[in-house]
């Protein structure tokens, strides 16, 4: 097994509480199954999803993130490599308006 700061060892996965409640509301049962999976990825392929750029500035997150898409839902996260962690920001149905997001880390 690899040493704690190494860099073959695997990213640890933290959610806040946004991210959190977003995720328990996922809905069908399939999507959130595939949300969890593609979660689980990110712990050896953190940087799966792409850079967020948003259309909106008001939409646009006080850190650097990236997102991926599973059925209508983002999962918006940002990687911290020397701690090796990535932060689930949020987990949001992508049909909300999108000018509110993040709007919590403000």
């Amino acid at each position: 097994m690899p040493a704690s700061g190494s860099e073959d060892a695997p990213f640890q996965i933290q959610m806040t509480d946004e991210a959190l409640y977003g995720y328990a509301r996922v809905e069908p049962e399939r999507v959130y199954r595939r949300i969890g999976d593609l979660i689980d990825t990110l712990c050896v392929f953190p940087r799966y999803g792409m850079e967020y750029d948003p259309y909106y500035p008001a939409a646009q997150p006080a850190v650097p993130s990236r997102v991926f898409y599973c059925g209508h839902y983002g999962v918006y996260y940002c990687v911290d490599d020397d701690h090796r962690l990535v932060t689930i920001l949020a987990v949001e149905d992508e049909r909300r308006d999108p000018r509110n997001r993040f709007s919590y880390l403000n």
